[in-house]
């Protein structure tokens, strides 16, 4: 192949490979749940009998296909005799600690928000870069044997209360700097708020994107949260954690002007016949 021909074709590789890598990452279900436990009292391990101190909480739930796992719930630590309780617990990140994942990856974002930007738009993670939030009430009501009767219906019907009409929001407790939560509307949804009110979100399913500048210093930056009741504090979750890495190498803009220039040179030349090399 022709020296000059191998810049495009790199640059045509590199966006199949993040096609291919969103495609991956998409699924007819939300990655993630917005419930409320409905445990009252453990049944086994260290804590059986005891009172369970996430019963009637928002609790962010990670669709593990036929199953939940509860992300940041109120758990306790110590002896079952004089136990703690604590606002988090030890599954609170996201890719899970267990998995031993790298932080979720920030590429080259798209669209007149994020041209330009390292965003999670394009997340290449099978099990957590699907990065929709909706109501475990979407999941109710559908047949029985479906995807979403088995999810809605798992753990013993642990996580299937209906949320109805309750006034959820979504509170940003910290963030690394650099790192910013937008979606397809608004760059910084926190700009005026800690605090942003997901009903109107959640009617269509809530897909944050979360983002840094293009020359974003290497290293992992972490987003924190907790959902609260808007209505009633007392049904707040546990705080939890979102990781992520910026990955693609920093090009200036003007690459890119230069690098579209070529491709579409190389194909004018080719329909008349002119040399490429």
């Amino acid at each position: 192949m022709k020296k000059n021909q191998l810049l495009p074709v790199a640059l045509l590789a590199m966006g199949l490979s993040i096609a291919g890598q969103s495609l991956a990452a998409e699924s007819s279900l939300a990655g993630y749940y917005i419930g409320i436990d409905g445990t009252d009292t453990f049944t086994s391990g260290t804590y059986n009998g005891l009172a369970n101190p996430n019963a009637g909480n928002l609790t962010l739930l990670l669709n593990h296909g036929n199953h939940y796992h509860g992300i940041g719930a109120y758990a306790y630590s110590g002896p079952a005799g004089s136990p703690t309780t604590n606002d988090t617990n030890t599954n609170n990140r996201i890719p899970e600690i267990s998995s031993l994942d790298a932080p979720l990856a920030l590429n080259w974002g798209s669209g007149s928000l994020y041209s330009g930007k390292l965003t999670s738009q394009n997340n290449p993670s099978e099990d957590y870069g699907n990065l929709t939030f909706a109501r475990v009430d979407d999941l109710a009501g559908h047949e029985t044997g479906s995807e979403q009767q088995i999810l809605f219906n798992s753990s013993n019907n642990r996580w299937s209360t209906l949320l109805g009409d309750t006034a959820i929001g979504l509170q940003l407790i910290s963030a690394t700097a650099g790192l910013f939560v937008g979606d397809q509307q608004t760059a910084n949804l926190f700009a005026i708020s800690d605090t942003i009110n997901l009903d109107s979100y959640l009617t269509t399913g809530f897909s944050p994107i979360f983002w840094t500048a293009s020359d974003a210093v290497a290293g992992t930056y972490t987003a924190e949260f907790r959902l609260v009741g808007l209505n009633d504090a007392n049904i707040n979750s546990g705080r939890f954690y979102f990781d992520f890495a910026p990955t693609a190498v920093p090009l200036p803009a003007a690459f890119w002007f230069f690098a579209s220039g070529l491709f579409g040179y190389i194909g004018l030349s080719r329909k008349r016949g002119l040399p490429t090399a």
